[in-house]
């Protein structure tokens, strides 16, 4: 069982009536216990997923300058036969 860490940070927003129903239309949707918890799940899995993204955009950066560095070294190589 995983261990729980007590919440105990508020984060508070205002909805237009339409917005909040559809949060809660969202949330009987997905099966949520409450909007607290389906907002903070949607919340938190948004953060996750950007970072993710990220990650992927870094991992192609960083294979496109390898990719360079190997196009550059065998220019340099080329120029000293």
């Amino acid at each position: 069982m995983p261990v729980m860490k007590r919440r105990s940070r508020i984060v508070l927003f205002r909805l237009t009536d339409d917005e909040y129903e559809d949060l809660k239309a969202a949330c009987v949707h997905r099966g949520a216990r409450n909007v607290s918890d389906f907002a903070r799940t949607a919340l938190l899995q948004s953060i996750t997923e950007e970072r993710e993204e990220v990650s992927r955009k870094l991992e192609q950066i960083e294979s496109g300058v390898n990719r360079l560095e190997k196009l550059i070294e065998g220019i340099a190589k080329g120029d000293q036969s």
